[in-house]
């Protein structure tokens, strides 16, 4: 296997006596899109920090490209850095902002003003290099900030938080943008958010955090569908989570309704907590001939263009509750209102299983 392009090994951060890192070990591939996503406080920052140089690490270290950088400071390690606020120098053009670090490195003027042009082509704004950061949007801005970085052609992108700043519209359409020009460039990139359908769309890998500490890495699809414990399975997009029995074998009841699903064996008749996307719950209408299936009523609805929430209760849900995702064209074609009784089915593959009583913390 191809020697990893970044090597964090044992990484540990403290604030005196609180740690904001422990021990955290990752291999990151050349070329790899990564995403490290968290609530507030979990270290994805303080991580990101150390990287940079910006903060170095307590204990543990940092490799990059088969070189030790653990102790360097910033100006000796190969990366270059965006921000949520931009940064950018607002008494300098726009085509001065991108130069900045060419000219620092004493770059020939006319090479200087060829990558600028590049640059201006590269991010879709070939005409504002004599403008000032203030002329431009939001969007605008962190696309010269994104140049600005990718100027001086880091061996590592890192990104902070870049599009957090900015309203749903120009974030999603930059999404888009920065992960297609990563892809061109094949430049090494982490990016820190909180954001899940951000590190969803975007990464290769997700890390995600919790407490200074790495819950699990993974790609997007296998994070989403295999959370490795009841946080990820929390934290990443929307879940019900429903108290349960286990009945065995590979089965658990659940109020009154009996389901199979594929899950490591517990002791006869212990509390489990079912995980189960919304959007895995069927609406069938009528009782039908799958083994997982049950009858509930829906208690409420909520229309949100292409999908309707509902929220489902009673039957043989008992005091359970219930949230399903049902797309609009079906939710006609059953004639759905409050206070209807219907069927639900849930493909096996679909429930995951937790220990019951272990918190999201």
């Amino acid at each position: 296997m191809t020697a990893p392009y970044l090597r964090i090994r044992n990484v540990t951060k403290r604030f005196g006596a609180f740690t904001a890192l422990d021990d955290v070990s990752i291999d990151i591939q050349r070329g790899e899109f990564v995403c490290f996503l968290g609530p507030s406080g979990c270290g994805k920052t303080t991580l990101l920090r150390a990287i940079s140089g910006l903060d170095v690490q307590t204990y543990g270290s940092v490799e990059q490209d088969g070189r030790d950088i653990s102790a360097l400071p910033p100006a000796q390690r190969d990366f270059g850095i965006v921000f949520q606020s931009y940064a950018l120098f607002q008494n300098l053009t726009v085509a001065a902002n991108i130069a900045y670090g060419l000219e620092n490195r004493k770059r020939p003027k006319a090479e200087i003003q060829r990558r600028v042009a590049e640059l201006l082509e590269l991010i879709g704004l070939p005409d504002s290099g004599p403008k000032y950061p203030g002329q431009l949007s939001g969007g605008q801005q962190q696309r010269v900030a994104l140049a600005r970085a990718l100027a001086v052609s880091p061996g590592l992108l890192l990104l902070d938080e870049p599009l957090s700043a900015l309203d749903a519209k120009v974030r999603a359409h930059l999404r888009d943008e920065i992960k297609t020009l990563q892809r061109r460039l094949g430049v090494t990139t982490i990016m820190i958010t909180h954001d899940q359908e951000e590190a969803i769309g975007m990464a290769d890998r997700i890390v995600v955090m919790r407490d200074g500490r790495i819950e699990q890495i993974g790609a997007p699809l296998e994070i989403y569908h295999r959370p490795a414990n009841l946080f990820v399975a929390e934290f990443i997009g929307a879940m019900n989570l429903v108290p349960a029995t286990w009945i065995g074998p590979n089965a658990i009841r659940l109020g009154a309704a009996r389901l199979t699903c594929e899950a490591e064996s517990y002791a006869p008749g212990a509390a489990v907590r079912a995980a189960v996307r919304p959007e895995d719950i069927i609406c069938t209408g009528r009782a039908n001939g799958h083994a997982n299936s049950f009858q509930a009523e829906v208690r409420e609805l909520e229309f949100v263009g292409p999908f309707f929430w509902l929220s489902l209760g009673g039957g043989e849900l008992g005091e359970h509750r219930l949230r399903a995702q049902l797309p609009s064209q079906r939710a006609r074609e059953l004639d759905l209102r409050a206070r209807d009784t219907t069927h639900l089915h849930i493909p096996a593959q679909n429930i995951r299983l937790f220990p019951q009583g272990v918190g999201h913390g």
